[in-house]
């Protein structure tokens, strides 16, 4: 599910959410 979530999220939101999962301290 989560991983799912992620591709979504960089389909949509694109890099900028890549990167604020990245700050964050998540792996993408």
């Amino acid at each position: 599910m989560a991983e799912k979530v992620g591709f979504i999220g960089l389909g949509i939101m694109g890099r900028g959410m890549a990167h604020n999962l990245l700050n964050a301290g998540f792996a993408v």
